[in-house]
């Protein structure tokens, strides 16, 4: 019964009742109902004794040129695409607008990706297909942020645009969430989501149709990301994996998740999860550069993702309709909980260096200042 999720209910005019009763009718309560009783309320914690640390290559194990010449050959036949995860806002940078719009010396982190597909185009006589998840705070402000900038000298029909899916926000006491425009709030579903998001989207076959067989995934935020590194592309290609990603040593406590052997499979344990200190003991830290193959993309569609709980302030109405500011739960998915249905998996462990500079906050630690001066150090701007 709606009084049950939304206790408001009754206190609204009945135009907005009848709102409600229609994105209501939308959801679907034994899902939501049962996430929050396994994830917020009946939590599980991580067994310590079932990690170990993931095998891993490094550059200096590999043939850089060999790998390198199959990563450009796959790509001179259309074979490679880019998956671009950017989703969010720069709300944390205090920057109007969605994350990849904010810009150093004029160039924004969207064009400092764009320029690199743009030098491999030039390479391999081959555009590459950019697959680019955004979301509903986001969409389409971001479109109109390409439109105005021409693409970044990309073909428009090279990019390709998707959403993001959500799932509802709920209280502690495990009722719906309602927002100052009195709809039921609606969160991104977290980076876990993209393998749906491709196939209801229809990304995915749009992939398969133009015989893309390798996709090199990233975020927005990393600032000195190598899009589509030759090197793991060609370590992917060369393997026949199904999943090849990037790690770096992460530092002392370090907020990046650890790649690690879960009961003898490959996943990523977060760092909000691992006890106190314990993620010290892993020396791979995730920075979310993977490549995948499009096999495995549509096997990852079809699982059945958990969920994960995020505390988070939101801004909604509360039982007596006024607006406030209050921590609420939010549930993500995360991408890496699929890894264990790959049936091959490498690592490859890289320097930060060139490599990994995360844009997250205005000041202090991966901020503002220091993705400044790695850009800098890296000569690209």
């Amino acid at each position: 019964m709606i009084t049950d999720w939304i206790p408001q209910y009754e206190l609204l005019e009945k135009s907005y009742q009848e709102k409600l009763d229609a994105q209501y009718q939308t959801l679907d309560t034994d899902e939501i109902k049962a996430v929050y009783e396994n994830v917020y309320l009946n939590p599980k914690h991580v067994d310590m004794s079932s990690i170990k640390e993931v095998p891993f290559v490094t550059p200096a194990e590999l043939e850089r040129d060999m790998l390198e010449d199959i990563a450009y050959q796959a790509m001179a036949e259309g074979q490679v695409a880019v998956l671009l995860m950017a989703g969010g806002q720069g709300t944390r940078l205090e920057h109007q607008g969605p994350k990849g719009t904010f810009s150093f010396e004029g160039r924004s982190l969207f064009e400092l990706q764009a320029a690199q597909l743009q030098a491999f185009e030039e390479k391999v006589k081959t555009p590459l297909q950019w697959y680019i998840m955004t979301s509903d705070i986001n969409h389409e402000e971001t479109l109109k942020f390409f439109e105005d900038h021409d693409h970044f000298g990309l073909a428009p029909e090279n990019i390709h645009f998707f959403r993001q899916e959500h799932f509802p926000a709920l209280s502690k006491e495990g009722e719906l969430l309602i927002d100052e425009r009195k709809d039921i709030m609606l969160t991104p579903n977290g980076n876990g989501g993209i393998f749906g998001a491709l196939k209801r989207s229809g990304m995915l076959d749009d992939m398969k149709s133009r015989g893309i067989a390798h996709v090199f995934m990233n975020n927005v935020d990393n600032v000195v990301v190598k899009v589509a590194d030759p090197l793991l592309v060609g370590l992917h290609i060369q393997n026949d994996n199904e999943v090849t990603s990037k790690s770096i040593t992460p530092k002392p406590g370090e907020s990046v998740g650890r790649l690690c052997l879960v009961n003898g499979e490959k996943s990523v344990v977060e760092y909000t999860e691992l006890p106190e200190g314990q993620g010290d003991a892993f020396k791979n830290g995730n920075i979310g550069i993977h490549m995948f193959s499009t096999g495995f993309l549509e096997k990852a569609a079809d699982v059945r993702m958990p969920y994960h709980l995020a505390l988070k302030k939101l801004e909604h109405m509360n039982r007596t309709l006024k607006v406030v500011k209050e921590e609420g739960l939010k549930f993500e998915k995360f991408y890496f909980d699929a890894f264990r249905h790959a049936k091959t998996h490498m690592t490859l462990q890289v320097d930060r260096k060139g490599e990994f500079s995360p844009l997250k906050n205005k000041v202090g630690k991966d901020s503002i200042e220091t993705a400044y001066r790695d850009l800098t150090d890296e000569g690209l701007i």
